[in-house]
């Protein structure tokens, strides 16, 4: 039986750890507060943009999407919209050409990732001439901002080579999941972006609203390892030197799964390559930190490192539950203190998430959404033990859109 004491231990190592980690999230949390560098002030528009987009069986999104980028404010004459339909048995290719956009059919090599396609069009792309200066990376369903490109141009004058514009769910009220995974995506872009970049840190790729210097990729090309290849992507141009920087003002708005079923698959191959992509790039993150003292890229390796939200938040719980426990049993040990200590704990990482929609002045509907946050948080859970359970058998599996299950049948 192990004794009481080492129990006692191992609480107490628990509260530090739930602790750091807290005042760590806090810190960025803080750090979203400060004032942001502003880019030089416009000129007349020179960098040409290639904007990328895969689509699998997307011809009923497509139409929405191309339209809203024809409607860029940054000249037609420096911009091109390619679209891959990737191994597609509708019609996107023509719906693409219909739109004015340049439609390119791939129906050969790997599949079941969006990363084939994007390494496949990426290659096309800086083999173009005239040579594309950026590559623009949207989904098939993004409605992006008419100021997008335009916003974007300024911070490449200036230096940046990797931008992460704000992806917005645009379906946040078609129910109680899309909601939360809407505050989900809110939470992300304040708590997790916003504060790294007003530092000269490196945020993390979201997938969507992406822009690349081309002689990134040129040098670097497009990965394909995993499910997580933005995210992953990110760790590895960091390791280069190279670091994505998040700027809000860029938006693209996107759709969220509007219920359990449709966005547990998707979740899934989020989370399956994460075991991997931790033991694969975070020690080349901590020994690149030690050599170059670089704290962007230690801090790069911790945020790879630290538990996701869910499970800090139920290991608080846990841990207040132990305190407890132990309280009545070694009270000399712990006491009441050490309970007081745990409920603090748990109370702010609960408030965490309030916090993150405070300072991002969310609107009341994002307030009530958090109510569902406890079943929110066992679901993810529940995801993270199906990756552990399922393993490689996870497959890609194509996310439903608002139009395919609204239309007439």
């Amino acid at each position: 039986m192990i004794p009481i004491s080492v129990l006692a231990l191992a609480v107490g190592l628990l509260q530090a750890f739930l602790l750091g980690c807290l005042l760590y999230q806090l810190f960025w949390a803080l750090a979203s507060l400060l004032p942001r560098s502003s880019p030089p002030p416009a000129e007349p528009p020179h960098l040409r943009f290639a904007v990328a987009i895969p689509a699998h069986d997307e011809s009923l999104v497509l139409p929405a999407t191309l339209a809203r980028l024809k409607e860029q404010s940054y000249p037609s004459s420096f911009v091109d919209i390619h679209v891959v339909a990737d191994y597609c048995t509708d019609d996107t290719a023509q719906v693409t050409s219909v739109a004015g956009a340049i439609a390119h059919e791939r129906n050969e090599g790997p599949t079941g990732r969006k990363a084939y396609p994007l390494q496949w069009l990426v290659q096309r792309l800086l083999e173009h001439e005239p040579p594309y200066h950026a590559i623009a990376v949207f989904d098939a369903d993004s409605l992006v901002d008419a100021d997008f490109l335009s916003i974007v141009e300024r911070h490449l004058r200036c230096g940046r080579q990797v931008v992460q514009g704000q992806h917005v769910i645009q379906n946040a009220h078609d129910s109680r999941v899309s909601a939360m995974a809407a505050v989900d995506m809110r939470l992300n872009n304040r708590l997790r972006n916003l504060g790294r970049s007003n530092l000269g840190f490196a945020c993390r790729l979201m997938g969507d609203a992406m822009v690349f210097d081309t002689q990134v990729l040129r040098e670097r090309g497009w990965p394909t390892a995993t499910f997580n290849e933005d995210r992953e992507f990110g760790y590895e141009l960091l390791l280069r030197g190279v670091r994505a920087y998040y700027v809000p003002e860029a938006l693209s708005y996107g759709q969220a799964a509007s219920s359990w079923h449709q966005a547990e698959p998707q979740r899934l191959r989020w989370y399956r390559q994460v075991p991997a992509m931790q033991r694969r790039l975070a020690w080349p993150l901590i020994a690149a930190s030690l050599r170059s003292r670089s704290l962007a890229l230690l801090d790069g390796a911790i945020e790879l490192l630290m538990p996701p939200y869910s499970m800090l938040t139920t290991l608080a719980a846990l841990n207040l539950a132990a305190t407890l426990v132990l309280s009545v049993w070694l009270p000399a040990g712990l006491g009441w203190l050490g309970v007081w200590g745990s409920a603090c704990l748990l109370a702010g990482w609960t408030l965490y998430p309030v916090l993150g929609l405070v300072l991002d002045r969310a609107p009341r509907w994002a307030f009530r959404a958090l109510l569902l946050g406890p079943v929110y948080l066992l679901w993810r859970l529940w995801i993270a033990l199906l990756v552990r359970v399922r393993g490689d058998r996870i497959a890609w599996q194509r996310t439903q859109r608002r139009e395919e299950t609204n239309a007439p049948r």
